[in-house]
C-alpha cells in the first residue's frame, strides 16, 4: 500500500509538471532523502519525465557517500549537470557540510545552488529547542560555508504562519546573518520574506551615495574617508556594493 501511494504521488507530480502552467516560477520537486531508500526512484521519476522540474531539493544530505550517490543517480538521468538544493538537517550533516559541498562541486552532474537549514529536524537531533538562540551556531556555519563556495544559504521555516510580525523580525535577523532567503509554508509569508530580504529604498540610496563618495575620494587620491559621520574603508564599500548588486539582481 505504501509503495502504491508513493507511486501515485510520483505520477501526480509528473502530470503536474506536464500540464500545469507555472508561468515564470521555477518548478522544484522535493524528493525523499538518500537514507529512505526512495531517492533513486524519486529522481528517475521526475528527471526522466517528459517535462523536467527546473531544480530538485534533496532533504537530509548527511555525508559525502550520499552526495556521491546523488551524483550517480543524476548522471543516469541527465547528460548535463543539474541544479540541486540540499538541506542540512542533522548534527552529522552540519559537521560534514564542507566535505559534502566539495564533493558536489567536484561532481560531474550536480550543481549545488542553495543550502537550506532544516531546523526542526536539526534541533530534534541535538535534543535542543526551536528557540532562535539554540541554533545560532548552525545558522552561522551554514551561512559561512555557503558564502565561501558561492552557494545561497536559505534560513529555517517560521512555523507560526499567522504571526507575520514575528516572521518579519526573524526574517530581518536572518538577512543580517547573511542568509539569501527563507523557507515559507504559507502564501501570506511570501511578501513579508521578500521584503525582508530586499534592500529598502533608504538602504539603496545610502549605498549608492556612499559608492559615489568613494569614487570622488579615489579620484582625489584619498584612501579612507568620512561619510555621514562614519569612517569608510574598503570593507564598508564592498557592503554597499552588495546592497546595490542585490537590487540589480
Amino acid at each position: 500500500k505504501q509503495w502504491y501511494q508513493r507511486r501515485v504521488r510520483g505520477d501526480t507530480i509528473c502530470t503536474a509538471l506536464q500540464t500545469f502552467d507555472f508561468g515564470r516560477t521555477e518548478r522544484g520537486v522535493r524528493t525523499n532523502c538518500a537514507s529512505s531508500g526512495l531517492l533513486e526512484n524519486d529522481l528517475k521519476s521526475v528527471l526522466l519525465n517528459t517535462v523536467r522540474p527546473d531544480i530538485v531539493m534533496i532533504p537530509k544530505l548527511d555525508s559525502v557517500e550520499e552526495a556521491c550517490f546523488l551524483n550517480s543517480i543524476i548522471s543516469q538521468c541527465s547528460s548535463e549537470p543539474f541544479p540541486v538544493i540540499f538541506q542540512t538537517e542533522s548534527a552529522v550533516g552540519l559537521i560534514n557540510l564542507p566535505e559534502i559541498i566539495n564533493s558536489l562541486i567536484a561532481s560531474s552532474h550536480v550543481i549545488p545552488v542553495a543550502i537550506v537549514f532544516g531546523s526542526d529536524d536539526y534541533v530534534s537531533d541535538i535534543r535542543g529547542s526551536r528557540d532562535i538562540d539554540a541554533v545560532v551556531y548552525a545558522r552561522q556555519k551554514i551561512v559561512t560555508y555557503s558564502r565561501a563556495y558561492n552557494i545561497q544559504p536559505i534560513d529555517r521555516v517560521y512555523i507560526e504562519y499567522k504571526d507575520l510580525e514575528g516572521l518579519k523580525r526573524e526574517s530581518e535577523k536572518g538577512f543580517g546573518f547573511g542568509f539569501a532567503g527563507k523557507q515559507c509554508i504559507h502564501p501570506t509569508q511570501i511578501p513579508v520574506i521578500q521584503s525582508a530580504f530586499s534592500p529598502s529604498h533608504e538602504q539603496l540610496e545610502y549605498a549608492r551615495e556612499l559608492i559615489r563618495s568613494f569614487e570622488d575620494n579615489q579620484a582625489a587620491g584619498k584612501g579612507a574617508f568620512t561619510f555621514r559621520g562614519k569612517m569608510i574603508d574598503r570593507p564598508t564599500l564592498l557592503q554597499a556594493k552588495n546592497v546595490v548588486d542585490m537590487f540589480d539582481e
